[in-house]
């Protein structure tokens, strides 16, 4: 982690950590588990996918965690608390923040699609995708208008950013994107960091965004972020097995830690912008998100799209 980076968190979080440790610390003396758990807290590690990556590497390091990846498909470890998307997660999992959908774009080009379209919208993604960027401004060395998008049956918040786009009707003579079929949200965003070249706009949930952000800034300029209006919120839930992982899926609810939760992408259950994470912004609505009739139609439609 570069050191500009653990500054600042250990500033925001500093007192997170303290309140933290009442809850992680303290027996129980009404569950027998309290002295039996097998899984000490020193021992406890946190599994994230790479939406939620900033979240779970610096709860991981400032609670002396160690820290694995997670993918969907996989079980829960005994030995993890695993953070993801509550939709994404067994039942039972206990939410602690929200994430929007939004969608990032590299500031030297966003300036050229805002003077095209007045409102970075989905239906400005749709009409604009496939269009050489000298067209409407831009440079003819950035090629085309390419379009980042995830395949929607692997997490809600693909299916979610694939919604806002179908909503738009692009048909299938839709203009050049970039289906990145076997990948999350997450790793959209982290392949529009590591490689500008494969787009120049994603659609993804907010955290995924905002976990790449920094990076964004080491390597090739800012993401600026716009936000859909309406935006579907999605709820960030935490799920682990044993007084261990109880204790800090607690610690994850308490005040000071909602408080503090913008420092790392996440929007608290509060609703609280206080603290939030520099190059975010606020939605102007928020959207409903989507319901189990159609789930079916949007993985067709996107099926379709793409030639399967």
């Amino acid at each position: 982690m570069s050191g500009w980076r653990a500054g600042l968190v250990a500033i925001a979080l500093g007192g997170v950590v303290l309140a933290m440790g009442w809850f992680l610390n303290r027996p129980d003396p009404s569950d027998p588990t309290s002295t039996t758990d097998p899984v000490a807290q020193s021992d406890l590690r946190l599994a994230c996918s790479a939406a939620f990556s900033l979240v779970c590497d610096e709860l991981a390091e400032l609670n002396g965690y160690g820290r694995s990846d997670y993918s969907i498909s996989d079980p829960i470890p005994e030995d993890a608390v695993v953070i993801g998307f509550a939709s994404d997660l067994p039942a039972g999992a206990t939410v602690f923040a929200r994430s929007p959908i939004a969608i990032g774009v590299w500031a030297e080009k966003a300036p050229t699609l805002e003077n095209e379209c007045g409102t970075v919208t989905p239906a400005c993604l749709v009409e604009q995708a496939g269009t050489p960027w000298s067209e409407i401004g831009g440079s003819a060395g950035w090629g085309a208008v390419r379009l980042g998008l995830s395949d929607p049956e692997t997490g809600i918040a693909d299916l979610e950013a694939w919604k806002l786009i179908a909503s738009q009707n692009p048909g299938t003579d839709f203009g050049q994107f970039v289906p990145l079929r076997r990948e999350t949200d997450g790793d959209v965003v982290t392949d529009l960091v590591l490689f500008p070249s494969r787009a120049d706009i994603v659609v993804a949930s907010e955290v995924a965004i905002g976990s790449q952000l920094a990076n964004a800034r080491g390597r090739a300029g800012r993401i600026r972020v716009y936000y859909p209006d309406p935006s579907p919120f999605l709820a960030v839930a935490a799920v682990g097995e044993g007084r261990a992982a109880a204790n800090f899926i607690e610690s994850l609810g308490s005040a000071d830690s909602q408080s503090l939760l913008g420092s790392l992408g996440l929007r608290p259950l509060t609703g609280e912008t206080t603290n939030l994470m520099q190059d975010l912004g606020t939605p102007a609505g928020e959207g409903a998100t989507v319901t189990e009739a159609e789930k079916s139609a949007l993985v067709t439609s996107w099926n379709s799209l793409i030639g399967n």
